[in-house]
């Protein structure tokens, strides 16, 4: 299984938070105590969130609750730009991040709940090569085969 820190999922999550860290910076001290502060909390709770997936057997229920997660980030940036709290620019930056994190989570969920119908949801510590394609041709065939059969029922 890759590490968790080599995901395209977690360097987007990552530098989200990053970036948010750097606007709540500059808020007004009225906002960075109270608002600034959750909004850093739930980019850190989506850094944290792609662990647990990783790691889980119940990735489908936490992606969604990523999914939701990633929505009230939006809202709150959304609110941030509203409030004149960050520029334009910088919601467009942040909100380019969450896109990518959205679509990502939203893949990674169908991916686990096809695979979850098929049967074939890799256990926790199998190694990417033992449950797909780095497995051979004939164990990644089967897998195929195990999704079309899902698919045509």
């Amino acid at each position: 299984m890759a590490l968790h820190t080599d995901t395209a999922i977690y360097k987007a999550t990552y530098s989200l938070c990053q970036l948010v860290t750097q606007l709540v910076s500059n808020m007004p001290r009225n906002y960075k105590a109270d608002f600034g502060a959750e909004l850093r909390r739930r980019c850190m709770d989506l850094v944290m969130r792609v662990y647990e997936v990783n790691t889980s057997d119940e990735r489908a229920d936490i992606l969604r609750r990523m999914r939701q997660e990633v929505e009230a980030v939006n809202l709150s940036l959304r609110l941030s730009v509203d409030l004149r709290l960050i520029s334009r620019g910088q919601y467009a930056q942040a909100i380019a991040l969450t896109d990518s994190v959205g679509k990502q989570a939203t893949g990674w969920q169908k991916h686990s709940e096809r695979a979850l119908d098929a049967g074939l949801p890799r256990q926790t510590g199998q190694r990417a090569y033992q449950s797909g394609r780095a497995a051979g041709p004939q164990a990644h065939r089967q897998a195929q085969q195990g999704y079309r059969r899902q698919q045509s029922e």
